[in-house]
């Protein structure tokens, strides 16, 4: 099923078919700003995000695209199909193609946004598309196009109630990447922002969109678009996440083992009181996750 579309210009949401859904097509400028901030030569392409509530699962496809003015500008679909279906990628490329048809760039969107008539002709585009659509769309099994052996752990963390807990940096890349020195200091103030940032999006979900984020694909054009992974997990009151780069499938396998065996830990069934003590002894099970990630 078809839920909703999207457009949306650097910090502003353009166009919602479906009010029920904007909500989550906030969630996108959140993982902007994240974006932002550990991404500043702008390879890495947000692709689909993946939530989960009481209702079920839903998927929101997206196409990325950088302007000639170094801003953002999305397209998003959600619904309840596999981000990898081929039918829902062909109706996300029609979408764009008929936009463009009208608007044929970032800055002619943005102009035309203020404009009554813009909401009603892609309107229209959105309608077409739902019709056309909406009995073709197949579940397909997601697919990874990484086939390198180059997988890495990038960053680890547990989180509560938007709080960080525990935040573990495991590539310096991404300081590098900021033109920073890696240096203790550095890092640490990389890690808790970045940690920060993640559990901001978790509690922003939570409480808009009145739902669970469980993934984040990012494709990474700077290494043959391979594929960038956030994952959350859920732990009574506590959130597991996991940024990683590689094959999908085996990310997707050690992040299970890892969620697996913290969820056992005592000290994850109560709530949060500020001490921060009883919880570094969880980090021996992130940095294990290196080992097995390995093997």
């Amino acid at each position: 099923m078809i839920t909703g579309f999207a457009i949306i210009l650097d910090e502003e949401i353009l166009y919602v078919s479906n009010d029920n859904k904007y909500a989550f097509f906030e969630i996108v400028l959140f993982i902007e700003k994240l974006i932002k901030s550990i991404n500043p030569k702008n390879y890495w392409r947000l692709k689909n995000i993946f939530f989960e509530n009481h209702k079920g699962k839903e998927r929101m496809i997206i196409k990325h695209l950088i302007t000639e003015n170094n801003e953002n500008l999305f397209y998003c679909i959600t619904g309840d199909f596999i981000s990898g279906s081929e039918e829902a990628n062909r109706m996300l490329d029609e979408y764009i193609e008929k936009v463009n048809a009208n608007y044929p760039n970032a800055e002619a969107i943005g102009k035309a946004s203020s404009k009554s008539e813009f909401s009603k002709i892609v309107k229209l585009i959105t309608a077409y598309l739902w019709n056309k659509y909406r009995d073709t769309i197949a579940d397909e099994e997601l697919t990874s196009n990484c086939h390198s052996n180059n997988n890495k752990i990038l960053y680890c963390g547990i989180s509560t109630q938007g709080l960080p807990i525990i935040s573990k940096l495991y590539d310096d890349s991404l300081v590098k990447n900021l033109k920073q020195e890696a240096s203790k200091e550095n890092i640490e103030i990389f890690t808790s922002n970045l940690s920060a940032k993640l559990a901001t999006i978790t509690m922003n979900t939570q409480i808009r969109a009145k739902s669970y984020i469980k993934e984040i694909h990012f494709d990474d054009l700077e290494e043959e678009g391979c594929m960038k992974l956030i994952l959350y997990g859920k732990i009574k009151n506590f959130s597991l996440d996991l940024i990683a780069s590689g094959d999908f499938f085996k990310i997707k396998e050690i992040f299970s083992q890892l969620e697996s065996k913290i969820s056992q830990e005592e000290v994850l069934l109560n709530e949060f009181d500020g001490d921060l003590k009883p919880y570094r002894a969880l980090s021996s099970y992130l940095d294990e996750i290196i080992h097995e990630f390995d093997h």
